[in-house]
């Protein structure tokens, strides 16, 4: 069994939303390996994360996608691609 490395986009509610506050609260939660802010347009940016972890027969991620939405400040979550590495 190897890893899948999943590739996440979260929105945050708007621009006024502290960007290195809602990173750490996402570290709190869950490991991630990599994080990018991606402008998007009117003062907004997204997140661009890289998760890795374990590939486990049936587990998908939505257990990340809920996880990534329970947050405050955090308007909607996308799997953008999970990669067996």
């Amino acid at each position: 069994m190897g890893s899948v490395a999943i590739s996440v986009t979260v929105v945050p509610e708007g621009p006024d939303i502290d960007l290195s506050k809602l990173i750490e609260k996402i570290k709190n939660i869950i490991d991630i390996k990599d994080v990018k802010e991606e402008n998007i347009g009117f003062g907004l940016k997204n997140l661009k994360l890289m998760i890795i972890r374990p590939d486990a027969a049936g587990q998908g991620t939505d257990d990340i996608e809920d996880k990534l939405s329970g947050i405050d400040g955090v308007s909607s979550v996308r799997i953008d691609d999970v990669t067996l590495i």
